[in-house]
């Protein structure tokens, strides 16, 4: 048994340096792909709401003029519930009452948008860059009211909700900038048409 040596050296330099990298590579590659999946859930929410647009104006044809949509913030923050069902306010520009509003089912939302903060500019200034509070706050209503978007059933001319809506990668420590911009949604006033792209 005396014959016997124990080695116990550790570990060397290079094979400690060869650990740290491969961390560091693992970390990047994680920080990577969470920042992908974000952009996609932000950008999937764009798509949906530009889809969602196209199904208020077909609904508002076959079911009537007082048909609307409403999008508020969901509870938890980071995203947007949508709701369609008739609104008995004015319609007189500026009069947009969100407590006119009653959902087919209130219960549940009609779509959701996921992971994503909306920046809006309304009154024909296609600019929600200079939007600085996020969409339903400010000039539009109480964000936990949200707001309602209507259009006109004889040629879809926009009553409420025409502008610009710029759509951003959520944060939750609020750092939501241009950075994370995934893409915009325009909706014209005059023909209720709506495109989307990335700038």
């Amino acid at each position: 048994m005396k014959d016997i040596k124990k080695s116990n050296s550790g570990y060397t330099l290079v094979e400690l340096i060869i650990v740290i990298a491969i961390i560091a590579i693992m970390s990047g590659v994680g920080a990577l792909t969470i920042g992908s999946i974000r952009t996609a859930q932000a950008t999937t929410s764009m798509q949906k709401f530009d889809s969602e647009l196209s199904t208020l104006i077909s609904r508002t044809k076959s079911l009537g003029s007082s048909y609307a949509m409403k999008i508020v913030r969901n509870a938890k923050g980071d995203g947007y519930d949508i709701y369609y069902g008739t609104y008995s306010g004015s319609d007189e520009t500026g009069m947009c009452d969100v407590t006119k509003f009653t959902a087919n089912d209130p219960s549940t939302p009609d779509a959701v948008l996921e992971r994503v903060t909306i920046y809006y500019n309304k009154d024909d200034v296609y600019n929600a860059d200079g939007a600085t509070d996020e969409l339903g706050k400010g000039d539009d209503g109480d964000v936990n009211a949200g707001m309602i978007i209507r259009v006109r059933k004889s040629d879809n001319r926009v009553i409420f909700g025409e502008g610009e809506y710029k759509f951003v990668k959520y944060a939750a420590s609020g750092t939501n900038d241009s950075k994370g911009l995934v893409g915009r949604i325009t909706l014209n006033k005059e023909t209720g048409s709506h495109t989307y792209g990335k700038n």
